[in-house]
């Protein structure tokens, strides 16, 4: 499992924005989700959504927050590319993942 430096900064950004808008106890439920989820790719099941067109995958991580992820399946590899809020402009999703 690979985070790129996009995902570990969009990552804590995510964890900064639960912080004040809600709890601390929203913060540690959020990180949980994505521990959970990461654990399910690790033993080698992808579930979410794939473009077709990218081949980028997404995952809704809670209401707010979608993780989007690369899995090459040649190399077995999962690299986490961007934890992204969702009330944000899609466009700005479209030149973060360069699609």
């Amino acid at each position: 499992m690979k985070w790129t430096n996009l995902a570990e900064i969009s990552y804590e950004n995510e964890l900064n924005f639960i912080a004040e808008k809600w709890t601390i106890n929203e913060v540690i439920k959020f990180m949980d989700l994505t521990d959970n989820f990461i654990k399910t790719l690790e033993k080698g099941v992808l579930i979410g959504k794939i473009s077709f067109k990218t081949k980028i995958h997404s995952f809704v991580i809670s209401k707010q927050t979608t993780l989007f992820f690369d899995y090459q399946l040649d190399k077995k590899t999962i690299e986490l590319l961007l934890f992204w809020n969702n009330s944000q402009d899609p466009k700005k999703l479209k030149e973060l993942l360069n699609i």
